[in-house]
């Protein structure tokens, strides 16, 4: 049996969402590549890729390599408002069980600038569009 490390609950979602490499000045080198959410949690996520590659750098690994590199996940909302999220790979799979074979690619959040992104996120994903009373509450508790 293995332990549960997840530090907040996963959900699966199937939600679209495009994945680039980036760097902290905000140059895309690699993508965008549109992919699929798999799963979601205020902490990170999974993505399902038909390929590990884009524009000749691996996804996984290109982050990995250069320094200040990143993954930076793009999504839209209902009223079509576009957000972006950095994340860091944390896992691949190649899924070759499956017809046609594809990857899966797990991440983690890492920056607390995108602590608001990734509660709309985890919103759309969970299907509510508007803020809990309890969010609203939390809010105006934490903010400086």
């Amino acid at each position: 049996m293995t332990m549960e490390r997840r530090k907040s609950q996963r959900i699966a979602v199937k939600m679209t969402v495009d994945l680039m490499l980036t760097d902290k000045n905000g140059e895309t080198f690699a993508g965008p590549v549109n992919t699929e959410l798999n799963s979601v949690s205020l902490h990170g996520g999974s993505v399902v890729l038909p390929c590990m590659q884009s524009d000749g750098m691996h996804l996984f690994f290109g982050c990995k390599d250069r320094e200040g590199c990143f993954l930076m996940l793009r999504f839209i909302d209902d009223s079509g408002r576009s957000y972006t999220i950095s994340c860091r790979p944390a896992w691949f799979d190649k899924e070759l069980d499956e017809a046609p074979p594809y990857y899966k690619l797990g991440f983690e959040f890492f920056r607390a600038e995108d602590r608001d992104n990734i509660k709309r996120l985890d919103r759309i994903a969970r299907g509510k569009t508007e803020k809990s009373l309890f969010e609203v509450f939390g809010d105006l508790f934490t903010r400086n």
